[in-house]
């Protein structure tokens, strides 16, 4: 299976840049399987890899660069291009430090990596550079022909995400840089506490000789020592997990905020130009009896018919629907993602009340019915509760995020069974599915942001990542227990007095 097709969008018309494409594309293919498989891939492989982009980057680099600067182009662009050439080689060089510094690298954020930004360099950068090429070709200046390229880019609605795409890119390289770079310091540090650990060792070793009286309290504080590491350990393991978390609602919020306002650009956009093409083949239809009155000899019959049959009308109108139609439904889903970041990112605020947990969930399940009553049983199992203090909006959104991962989990026909009770000073929901269920491995990552097992563009990865920081928030907990081909069920445990330093009115 070819991880990346060749489009006749990444042609820009210079056989030279075409053919070192082709060969980076089919670079990213060869390495696909092995990048793919979820394992990290070790230093030699990884080395072995980066040797060939570094070798590609030096000759197609180049290349471009004196192209551009034999054809004419002016200074400016020729400095952008450079300055995205650099990127990439900033990029491989970055990765060459994480692999020095835990001798392997995650194959699937390498894979992403290429893909990512040999796709956005083929749409803007090349492309761009092309225009401008044919331009000064064809007796334009440089300074026109840098206007005339902007001015003639291909798609609204396709160069509003793809620069939108652009500065995602850009912000996401930089949060890998400092990522790679803290990981170097956190090796180093790491280093230094094994030698002060082989000191430690030494020290009580040789007093160990020196005080045999003594011998057992070295022994007793070694074992205090050991669980105190351990306890710091498993203390930034924590630290390290809220901190990610938080750096990407950060990153989900300023993302959304960004996107937000192209997409509805894009939106209005694609809804005039619906309408403008309604109107002009309205308007064709309007003048077509008047042509076909004409003597069929007539000289503008003939030139009516003609200049239809050269823009394959009847094709026209086929596709152009068809096009608009998908064009929309990328939007809508660009619309969800969106959705999805705001929700995750938690900008808006609600106030804390007492809640009936077994309401909310039946709250949630009529949001949800709609889309699952046709193929899941609801079982009710409700226990008594008392209320419980929360943010009821986004306890609701976890009861709907749970609902809809179940009903999604199963196939054709299945049921849900919704329970909930009391355990101390906790207040406990489970939602419980007959879907496909998960293995291990899946279960492991299942509430990490933007994880799915999902084909692309069917989900954002974010629906139980934002039911485990909300019930995080809460401090409460929420877990998982599954089997492949036996359904799963989700627990979340919540405090009923509410989190530490909420008060009841």
């Amino acid at each position: 299976m070819t991880f990346m097709k060749w489009s006749r969008h990444f042609v820009t018309g210079i056989d030279l840049v075409d053919g070192q494409h082709r060969g980076l594309v089919d670079l990213v293919n060869d390495v696909a399987p092995l990048l793919s498989r979820g394992e990290p891939l070790g230093a030699a492989a990884a080395d072995a890899l980066l040797d060939r982009l570094s070798e590609y980057a030096q000759t197609h680099f180049r290349d471009e660069e004196r192209l551009m600067r034999e054809g004419g182009l002016e200074d400016s662009c020729l400095d952008l291009q450079a300055r995205s050439h650099h990127a990439f080689v900033q990029e491989v060089a970055l990765m060459r430090r994480q692999v020095a510094a835990d001798e392997q690298i995650d194959g699937q954020l390498l894979l992403r990596f290429l893909a990512n930004w040999l796709t956005v360099h083929l749409l803007t950068d090349d492309r761009l550079m092309a225009r401008q090429l044919a331009l000064i070709a064809s007796a334009h200046t440089p300074a026109e022909a840098a206007t005339l390229a902007r001015e003639t880019k291909e798609d609204t609605a396709q160069t509003v995400l793809a620069d939108a795409l652009i500065d995602l890119y850009a912000v996401v390289s930089e949060r890998n840089r400092k990522l790679v770079e803290a990981n170097v310091q956190l090796q180093a540090a790491r280093a230094k506490l094994v030698e002060a650990n082989a000191d430690l060792a030494r020290q009580v070793d040789q007093r160990s000789r020196e005080l045999a009286a003594t011998n057992a309290d070295l022994l007793r504080e070694q074992g205090e020592l050991q669980r105190a590491i351990e306890a710091i350990e498993r203390t930034q393991g924590r630290l390290l997990q809220s901190e990610k978390v938080a750096a990407v609602g950060q990153l989900a919020a300023g993302v959304a905020h960004e996107i937000d306002k192209p997409v509805g650009i894009a939106s209005l956009n694609l809804a005039s130009l619906k309408d403008y093409v309604e109107r002009l083949l309205a308007t064709i239809d309007a003048t077509a009896p008047a042509v076909a009155a004409l003597a069929r000899h007539h000289p503008a019959r003939l030139a009516a018919e003609q200049a239809w049959q050269d823009i394959e009308l009847d094709y026209l109108r086929q596709d152009i629907p068809d096009l608009i139609r998908d064009s929309a439904d990328g939007l809508a889903r660009v619309r969800k993602i969106v959705t999805d970041l705001k929700d995750f990112s938690h900008r808006e605020e609600a106030e804390w009340q007492d809640a009936d947990l077994n309401r909310g969930l039946e709250r949630a399940l009529k949001v949800v019915w709609n889309e699952q009553h046709d193929k899941v049983k609801v079982v009710r199992d409700f226990g008594e509760l008392p209320a419980v203090r929360c943010l009821p909006a986004q306890i609701n959104q976890v009861f709907v995020n749970l609902l809809v991962n179940a009903g999604q989990a199963i196939a054709t026909a299945g049921t849900i069974t919704l329970r909930t009770g009391q355990q101390g000073r906790y207040a406990w929901v489970e939602v419980e599915d007959t879907g496909s269920g998960m293995p291990q491995a899946v279960q492991e990552r299942i509430f990490e942001p933007f994880f799915t097992t999902r084909a692309v563009g069917q989900g954002s990865g974010l629906g139980l990542a934002i039911a485990s920081e909300i019930v995080q928030r809460h401090h409460g907990t929420i877990s998982v227990d599954s089997q492949p081909g036996r359904g799963s069920r989700f627990r979340v445990l919540l405090p009923i007095a509410g989190p530490a330093g909420e008060t009841r009115p």
